[in-house]
């Protein structure tokens, strides 16, 4: 039941991470024609998702579990009882949270590097 609970809280950090990434290269994009403010405005959008994620995460005890994704997606037979619902579910999503927040800043770390390689550049 653990790893069913964790599979659709992965798939719904997932989805929402995907519409934040698209919007962030989106963004990004509309930035090409300098390539540093392509890399910095990438860099601190990542940054921010991954601030949010780190935000949410710290709050999913307050998020009534019956309202969240994961548990519209279980299978009315397969749903754990309430008592067991709500501890499970806070932890799957804090779990799979963190680790998006943890890709987010290696992103970012990417992205920030290279417009700090750009800009160096630009002063030699």
């Amino acid at each position: 039941m653990e790893e069913m609970i964790q599979r659709y809280t992965y798939a719904s950090v997932a989805r929402g991470c995907g519409f934040g990434g698209l919007a962030i290269v989106t963004t990004m994009i509309g930035c090409a024609a300098d390539l540093s403010l392509f890399f910095r405005t990438g860099g601190i959008a990542t940054l921010l998702m991954c601030f949010i994620l780190i935000y949410k995460a710290s709050r999913v005890h307050e998020v009534p579990f019956k309202s969240t994704e994961v548990w519209i997606m279980l299978p009315r037979e397969r749903r754990p009882p309430e008592m067991l619902a709500a501890p499970l579910i806070a932890q799957a999503r804090r779990e799979v949270m963190l680790k998006f927040a943890y890709a987010s800043a290696l992103v970012a770390t990417v992205e920030l590097s290279a417009d700090l390689v750009l800009m160096l550049k630009r002063v030699v």
